[in-house]
Parts: C-alpha cells; sequence; structure tokens
C-alpha cells in the first residue's frame, strides 16, 4: 500500500514524484490545484518516502503496480500526472490499466533512449545493493541533516517544494534501503527497453487514454527533443513547452508549472477548452507541435492571470 498525502476536494488527480523524493515535494500543486476543485492525491513510490520497498527491483511496471490499485480504490478514475521517473511510472500505469485512468500528463518523464544505447549497458554491472554497500552514509547522517536544512531554507529552494523535497533526499541517502532503492529505479530507468515486444516506444501508440505532455525549456536531464518521439508514436497528442521551467528546481517558476498543470486538467475536464487550447499558436520541435505557457513569476494571480494561464474555476481546497 502507498503512502499518500491529500490537498483539496474534487475531482481526483493522482501525483507521482522523481526519483529520489517522496510525495511531500507535490505541496505547491496541492495547494494550486485545491484552489481549482481538484484534489491531489500524491503517493511515495514504492521504495521511497514512507512506502516499504518490493523485493524486487523497481522497474517502471513494479512501480505501477500500486499506483492502479490506488486509482481503482477511488470513486471515479483519476487523472495520473508524474513528473521524470513518476511520468515514467504514470505512462507505465496507463499503459497497463488505461481503465483505471481518466488521462495522463507525465511532466519530463525519463523515456528510453533511441540512441546512445550501448551506454546504458554499464548499469547492468552496477548492484543497487553493492552500490548502497560502498556508500556507507549512515555514518554521516547528522552532517547530512545538516547540509538538508541549509538547502531547504536557501530563497531559491524554499520557493519551490519540490525544491525542498529534493534537498530532504541529500539526509534521506543516510538510509541504506533508500539509497538502494534510488540505485534499482535508477538502473531499471537507464535499462528500460525501448523497442521489442517489452520496449516503451513499442507500446506507446497502443495508449488508450488522453495524454498531455509537458517539457521545460531549461532542463537539462530530459531534453524537449523527446517530444519529437511522442509525436511519431502518438500523432497530434497535445504537448506543451514551459519556457521557464527546468528539471525539477525551480523557485518561484514552480508555480508557472503547478498553474500550467492546472489548465491541463480543466480542458481535460472540458471539451471546449481542450479544442481552445489545441486552436493556440504553437512552434515545432520536428513534426511535434508545442504549445507555450506563460510565466508567471513575480506576476500576482488576479483571475485575468488565472485565466491566461489556463486554470479552471473552484472553490478554495482543503488538505486531506
Amino acid at each position: 500500500m502507498l503512502f499518500t498525502r491529500e490537498w483539496g476536494r474534487g475531482a481526483p488527480v493522482v501525483a507521482l514524484h522523481p526519483l529520489g523524493l517522496d510525495s511531500s515535494g507535490f505541496e505547491g500543486f496541492g495547494r494550486v490545484l485545491a484552489r481549482r476543485g481538484v484534489r491531489t492525491i500524491a503517493a511515495d513510490l514504492p521504495g521511497f518516502g514512507r512506502t516499504p520497498a518490493p523485493d524486487l527491483p523497481l522497474k517502471p511496471a513494479v512501480l505501477a503496480e500500486p499506483v492502479i490499485e490506488l486509482a481503482r480504490a477511488l470513486d471515479e478514475p483519476p487523472i495520473v500526472l508524474g513528473i521524470s521517473l513518476g511520468g515514467r511510472v504514470a505512462l507505465e500505469a496507463a499503459l497497463i490499466a488505461p481503465d483505471a485512468f481518466r488521462a495522463v500528463i507525465p511532466i519530463a518523464p525519463g523515456l528510453p533512449w533511441l540512441r546512445y544505447r550501448a551506454s546504458s549497458g554499464v548499469v547492468t554491472w552496477l548492484a543497487p545493493e553493492t552500490l548502497s554497500t560502498l556508500l556507507p552514509l549512515e555514518h554521516v547522517w547528522p552532517v547530512l541533516r545538516w547540509l538538508a536544512g541549509v538547502l531547504e531554507s536557501t530563497p531559491y529552494v524554499r520557493d519551490d517544494e519540490l525544491a525542498q523535497s529534493a534537498a530532504r533526499f541529500v539526509y534521506f541517502l543516510s538510509c541504506p534501503a533508500t539509497r538502494a532503492s534510488f540505485f534499482s529505479a535508477g538502473r531499471e530507468l537507464a535499462l528500460d527497453p525501448p523497442r521489442g515486444p517489452d520496449g516503451f516506444w513499442t507500446r506507446l501508440p497502443r495508449l488508450e487514454i488522453p495524454a498531455r505532455f509537458v517539457w521545460g525549456e531549461r532542463d537539462l536531464l530530459i531534453s524537449k527533443q523527446f517530444a519529437k518521439a511522442v509525436e511519431r508514436s502518438l500523432p497530434g497528442t497535445f504537448q506543451v513547452l514551459m519556457p521557464c521551467v527546468g528539471h525539477w528546481l525551480n523557485g518561484a517558476h514552480h508555480r508557472c508549472l503547478a498553474e500550467a498543470i492546472a489548465g491541463l486538467i480543466a480542458g481535460l475536464h472540458d471539451p471546449a477548452r481542450a479544442a481552445a487550447d489545441d486552436a493556440e499558436p504553437a512552434h515545432r520541435v520536428g513534426d511535434a507541435r508545442l504549445h507555450d505557457r506563460p510565466c508567471l513569476a513575480g506576476t500576482t494571480l488576479t483571475g485575468h492571470v488565472l485565466a491566461e494561464a489556463g486554470a479552471a474555476p473552484g472553490g478554495e481546497g482543503h488538505a486531506g
């Protein structure tokens, strides 16, 4: 069973965190979506946060299994979104059990490379338990706790709940089990097959539910160039480019991403809004059309700005 945190009431959204982080990173998302009448259910993936790891390699399908169980336990199918590793797991859950979800929003998902595959073979020799043992960080846990506190309180990180979660992960690395989970999930992402019967890019065209992909212009880890491969697999899929957003360390721009996601969720519940979004100007990366979303850093979120950001109206939410 997954440990979860909740914010708001209304239509459910299941949120999945990046590699090494936990559900606390979605506090900012949760507050924004709660104001739009959305219930955010952020989960600690197996091996991270307060969810124990199974005695299995942490492949995307293994991580997706309890997410599917969580979705099926809800009163209605949720939208599932995820960042980085969480985006890959969200896609896996949607591919395995499309009936359990209304739609999927992968944000800079960790997808298998189509080129340079030979370099990923190096990790086949790296056992997660061995790597964890080679880094006995539990012996310096007071230093890591102090360092995490310093990082979490810096001005740029203080504006970004996801970055705060990453700062806390510095301390969590002092736990051998957490280190093993980090290396296991990272290893399986690197080995994720792109082609073949079980290959991600082979199966992606069979996705049966609506998808909204989000990429960051400033992302140095997951390139917007993946949008071209997504377009080849899912022609016409709606894709967004955030000009001010990096991978997950975004400071005040974390709010820009949260507001853009709120707009995408509104469109998934309102076909007229979705059609209007699709008619907006877009630029191309290869054959893929990427729709820009505005940078809101330094603005006050008045009703006009919310409309420009694509936010749906809704009452105040309550943290769960």
